[in-house]
């Protein structure tokens, strides 16, 4: 279970670096998906399983927000800026 929780922050921390809020949603689906196949094939228990994904939802979750205060704590002014401010700069 450690691994799992470590794992699952360290996948947070990417998401939350690299997308926004609304990509956290699939993740937790797609992860629960291979967490309930894989304690399947392993012959888990329900709760066993069950507690694995909420762990894994809540330190994937956990991850995403820590990134995200972090960025909005170092570089304000990036965490501030719009999208399309990230290109490449105008040539005048």
């Amino acid at each position: 279970m450690i691994t799992l929780a470590v794992c699952s922050m360290l996948i947070g921390s990417v998401l939350g670096i690299r997308f926004r809020f609304l990509v956290l949603l699939p993740i937790i689906v797609l992860g629960a998906i291979g967490l309930g196949a894989i304690s399947s094939v392993q012959g888990a228990a329900l709760s066993q399983t069950i507690t694995a994904i909420v762990i894994f939802a809540a330190l994937l979750q956990l991850g995403y927000l820590c990134t995200t205060l972090f960025k909005f704590a170092v570089m304000p002014d990036y965490a501030a800026a719009p999208p399309a401010s990230l290109g490449t700069p105008e040539l005048r």
